[in-house]
């Protein structure tokens, strides 16, 4: 694999993730009513599936960061796209799905969802609307789900994609994000508007402040959630769960005590009825100790030398001021006790030229045109306005640049693009299999226009591929199983990327924050814990409570996916306690026999033991997320079986 398509193939890894529904309170189409003989009474057609996006405080205020206390920001791109000093980013944010019919009834289980790299709330619409209405055709429960969007989405600069919504036209859009690339004169939506176009923010002075988006930070947002969420559902019936990297946010939140202050543990886990780990393996436990330079280097990015680093993008000493190089730290920052020379990094996960905002934001654009265009018309990212040849978007924004790998010399429509970024036959799952979707495969040229099959479409053999038995051991784990092709990228896929108060992707995705801590996995004792057993840093990170969480896990993979096989969780398995939950027998223990029936397939304690592995065969990565709820689907319903088990 060359440098160009492992870059490739991460570029696209942003360019997936999942559906979304309508704007705040904006309910999806349904079936007309069937007509009926009057005597009979009326056949109402299904409740519609809806969703509102909030903004609820979070007690996190990060050093450095917009709306925490002592903080004035003076950055001028900052000031351009809010037009206010009064910028606050401590704010968590979610999107909750459910049923219209449903609104303002008490819901009997919330599930509180966190999505994956580079992915927004909208991830979940498709599980969420197929969970919803089987619980509620099936059990009678009412439910919820609350699907987090993390606080980098507040940069995201959307105010004339939402014009371009509200209007359905792309073009207006386009103009919003890149309409002085290609000459266009601000459309008169966008004058009346905010009288600008978008902002794109650098991963460097722009957003420095992200170095202090720990995980202690993230894990606070997602408790303000949980917290809310408690107030709403029966009995406290809250879930939570995460996909992908959500899974390691998942298991950092129930691992957390959030009694910084010492005494009495406040655990995550004891907020929450149980665990759900969707095409993640969760996290576990170092296996060797953590040794004190780490532990020092923990400390230095934290006090202030990672924000200097990003800033300048040059090594800082732990006053974020002091130049300082790995090999000479020690004299170069001999003026601190702790002489820890931190490295630079992007504030957030960028590539320049490949993985970027303006990318991102171009997908939207892609999306709202796919919606709008058939399969004949040339996506709008190609269009030659003015009649110039090659004064499209693709050609005249750097960033874009990369895109024409995929489009070729053929014009392909706006729908074809979005396949050939996210399908697990294309160029990106060959360079990074984790970013794959089954959504068809590319179809025939028509008047001069690459097309796409979609799910229902007749596929060619080569979206259908038998990748053989599944593996028996774990030296051998790999994709396995006849691929399906299981998720609709028109319906499922397309109005995520751009409808509502929320999103498909996590344009700033706040990658350098989140690093603080590495080296500890699931357990911060030696950080966090009062001397001699720790540093008392609790204002770091706090994660001391993995071996006591005791409620029930279950886990979904994809044989095509990131965990193809059930051993994909023994390391989560394996840094929890005994389930205690009502629903377990306090006894089984979570994992039976690790190499029986195989060293890839172990027994789980299953129901008892509180641990449940489930695989759909033929999944890709975000199938789990937005596959059709048929007979191939092995998510919703042990999923609804586990919610109904556990509700109390």
């Amino acid at each position: 694999m060359n440098t160009f398509t492992r870059l490739l193939g991460i570029l696209l890894t942003s360019s997936i993730l999942l559906a979304c529904s309508n704007s705040n309170n904006n309910e999806g189409s349904t079936a007309d009513s069937p007509v009926v003989p009057p005597t009979e009474p009326p056949v109402m057609p299904p409740s519609l599936f809806s969703q509102e996006t909030v903004n609820i405080p979070s007690k996190a205020t990060p050093a450095f960061t917009p709306g925490t206390p002592g903080v004035v920001v003076d950055n001028a791109n900052l000031l351009r796209q809010f037009g206010t000093r009064e910028i606050n980013f401590n704010q968590a944010r979610y999107t909750r799905y459910f049923l219209s019919d449903k609104d303002g009834m008490q819901p009997d289980g919330i599930l509180v969802l966190v999505p994956g790299f580079e992915g927004g709330a909208a991830n979940y619409y498709p599980l969420a609307e197929n969970l919803l209405r089987r619980a509620t055709a099936e059990t009678s429960l009412v439910l919820e789900v609350w699907a987090v969007d993390r606080r980098s989405n507040h940069l995201e600069d959307t105010v004339g994609l939402d014009i371009a919504e509200e209007l359905n036209d792309p073009v207006v859009g386009l103009d919003f994000l890149f309409g002085d690339a290609v000459g266009l004169e601000l459309s008169q939506a966008l004058v009346d508007g905010p009288n600008r176009r978008a902002v794109f923010h650098n991963s460097s002075t722009d957003t420095a402040f992200m170095a202090q988006w720990t995980p202690l930070v993230h894990s606070q947002d997602i408790d303000a959630i949980i917290e809310a969420a408690l107030g709403v559902a029966r009995n406290g019936n809250v879930f939570l769960g995460g996909h992908s990297a959500g899974t390691g946010y998942t298991a950092r939140y129930a691992a957390t005590d959030f009694n910084l202050s010492g005494g009495a543990p406040e655990p995550g886990y004891k907020k929450v009825r149980g665990l759900i780990l969707l095409e993640g393996g969760g996290a576990g436990l170092s296996s060797e100790p953590v040794d004190e330079a780490t532990l020092d280097l923990i400390e230095a990015r934290f006090d202030g030398g990672l924000y200097g680093a990003v800033r300048d993008q040059m090594p800082r000493c732990i006053d974020g001021q002091t130049a300082c190089t790995v090999e000479t730290a020690a004299a170069d920052c001999a003026a601190f006790d702790n002489s820890s020379c931190v490295e630079p990094e992007l504030a957030f996960s960028e590539i320049p030229g490949l993985l970027s905002t303006q990318l991102f934001a171009a997908s939207e654009v892609n999306a709202m045109d796919a919606s709008s265009n058939d399969e004949t018309v040339a996506s709008l990212l190609q269009h030659d306005f003015d009649g110039i040849p090659g004064n499209n978007v693709i050609a005249q924004v750097p960033q874009l640049n990369i895109l024409t790998a995929l489009v070729g010399n053929t014009p392909a429509s706006s729908i074809t693009l979005l396949g050939k970024f996210i399908d697990d036959d294309g160029l990106a799952a060959a360079a990074a299999s984790f970013l794959a979707t089954s959504v068809g495969f590319q179809g025939p040229v028509v008047d001069g226009v690459a097309t796409w099959l979609s799910k229902g479409e007749t596929q060619p053999p080569q979206a259908l591929v038998d990748n053989g038995p599944a593996p028996q051991s774990l030296a051998e784990i790999t994709k396995w199983g006849v691929e399906v092709e299981a998720t609709d990228l028109e319906r499922s896929i397309v109005p995520g990327f751009f409808r509502g108060a929320t999103n498909f992707l996590d344009w700033y995705y706040p990658s350098s924050g989140l690093g603080v801590t590495n080296g500890l996995g699931l357990d911060t004792t030696a950080l966090s814990a009062p001397p001699p057993l720790g540093r008392g840093r609790t204002d770091i990170d706090n994660r001391t409570q993995a071996l006591n969480i005791d409620i029930p896990v279950i886990g979904f993979g994809g044989s095509n996916g990131l965990t193809p096989v059930p051993a994909s969780w023994l390391r989560f398995a394996a840094a929890i306690g005994p389930c205690m939950a009502p629903s377990c027998d306090g006894i089984t223990p979570r994992v039976l026999d690790e190499a029986n029936p195989s060293e890839a397939f172990p027994t789980f304690g299953d129901v008892s033991g509180g641990f449940e592995a489930y695989i759909s065969e033929g999944y890709a990565h975000l199938d789990i997320l937005t596959a059709d709820d048929d007979e191939t689907n092995n998510v919703i319903v042990p999923l609804l079986a586990f919610i109904n088990r556990n509700l109390q």
